[in-house]
């Protein structure tokens, strides 16, 4: 049955949604927003956000989240609610954020200095953030003003493109950073349904949980998050390998997609276990655990072989090289409610209080963090080993949750993929909480913890 877009105007939930939207781009055009004492560096969008004045404006912002929320959970579907289009519905959440500064976060700003800094011949990897001059220095959250930045080379080149395309303009560059986003977005918008069809699951499903999901709305294309260009990158190679499960899909396509996603944010490269393991998941699931292990670890070794090489080669072409090793341990810097970041600091406060080294506590834990993620990932390998895309789905969550630093926008790629995996209800239930959770968290948190807050 064909949904057409005139099913979305009709629809409470998708106007909700839209509401939301409108409440939230209203709240994040103050000028408290901006790491700048004179606010956005547009005379008219500080004049909308005064017209909310503190703390009205914070009101705005989180009423705007829980109506986009409710708006989302209210277009679910099920036997007796109709369809939504989800690109209409999609568009309309989308607009009211196009043009108005980046909301729930200000790495955006970070993206275009980085673009300026490409752009007059220095080497992010090896010049700070703010410390090259430039349109957007002043903007640079304080915190990681003087670092160097752990994102991998595609992703800066591809910020300096939108930084020279735009003119360096100290507004328009910062708001042009949500171009790749939306096209990442538009991409799942067309892939997600694709890949549910070939795996014969249910298409609704999958686009309201991976492609409509709230933190995907105000992360992926409110905030501009380059997360997005690597989600619709690994989506495309699951697609790939989906569509023509041939070895030049399985060990050429797919791993070179792979390294691609990779270029953009490096979590990407965990989708190589769906890429070797789809074109053979019924033989997977029909072989013992011994068997089924040996088949996709071979599989796996040789497609990651594969990304590897190109990830490298993109790494050397790109001029920047590796030089974003050095800047991975900043990832634990930011304030956020990672379970095992939290435990270590507290572990260390303690520590430190009983005479001991905080810095010397913080080191072992991060090791033991590191220790305990690879348990879980190694037992998340086992378990779902007979099920490829669960395994990589699980297992981005779990990157996710405890690795050093828990951000809203990790989310949207486990979203993404859980939408096309089989889930029980208790599962279902859990996931959708989860998010719903955290993007309110997330919503309160900014208005108390912010900019020049």
């Amino acid at each position: 049955m064909t949904v057409r877009p005139a099913a979305a105007l009709r629809s409470h939930g998708v106007w909700a949604g839209f509401a939301g939207t409108v409440l939230v781009a209203w709240g994040s055009c103050h000028p408290e927003f901006s790491f700048s004492p004179d606010g956005w560096p547009a005379n008219w969008v500080n004049a909308i956000g005064l017209s909310a004045s503190m703390p009205w404006n914070r009101v705005v912002l989180v009423v705007g989240v829980v109506a986009l929320v409710w708006g989302w959970w209210h277009i679910r579907p099920t036997r007796e609610r109709p369809a939504v289009h989800a690109g209409t519905a999609l568009a309309l959440w989308s607009l009211p954020l196009l043009v108005v500064p980046p909301v729930l976060s200000p790495d955006a700003v970070l993206y275009a200095d980085l673009g300026w800094t490409l752009s007059v011949g220095e080497n992010p990897y090896h010049v700070g953030l703010a410390t090259s001059g430039g349109p957007f220095a002043y903007l640079v959250d304080p915190l990681w003003a003087g670092s160097g930045v752990a994102y991998p080379p595609l992703t800066l080149r591809l910020n300096e493109l939108v930084v020279v395309a735009t003119g360096a303009q100290s507004y328009w560059s910062v708001v042009a950073m949500r171009i790749p986003a939306v096209l990442a977005v538009a991409a799942m918008l067309v892939l997600v349904p694709r890949i549910a069809t070939l795996l014969g699951r249910p298409k609704r499903g999958a686009v309201w949980l991976g492609v409509l999901n709230p933190l995907l709305v105000l992360h992926f294309i409110g905030a501009a998050h380059n997360d997005a260009p690597m989600v619709a990158t690994t989506l495309a190679a699951i697609w790939v390998v989906l569509r023509w499960p041939r070895w030049w899909s399985t060990f050429l396509a797919g791993p070179l997609l792979v390294a691609v996603a990779m270029a953009f944010k490096q979590q990407g490269g965990l989708a190589i276990v769906a890429v070797a393991g789809l074109p053979v998941a019924a033989t997977l699931a029909a072989l013992p655990l011994g068997r089924r292990l040996w088949l996709l670890g071979w599989r796996t070794v040789v497609a990651t072989a594969v990304a590897l090489v190109g990830f490298v080669a993109i790494s050397a072409a790109s001029g920047l090289g590796f030089g974003w090793v050095e800047w991975l341990d900043l990832m634990g810097l930011a304030g956020t409610p990672a379970p095992l970041a939290l435990l270590a600091k507290a572990g260390a406060i303690l520590w430190a209080n009983g005479g001991g080294s905080y810095t010397g506590f913080l080191i072992v834990a991060g090791r033991i963090g590191t220790l305990v993620l690879l348990l879980v990932l190694v037992w998340i390998g086992v378990r779902f080993s007979d099920r490829p895309l669960s395994l990589v789905a699980w297992g981005s969550l779990a990157v996710a949750v405890l690795g050093q630093a828990l951000h809203p926008w990790y989310l949207p790629w486990s979203l993404a993929l859980l939408g096309l995996v089989p889930l029980t209800r208790k599962q279902r239930y859990a996931v959708f909480g989860f998010a719903i959770a955290f993007c309110v968290w997330n919503a309160f948190q900014t208005v108390i913890w912010h900019g020049q807050n």
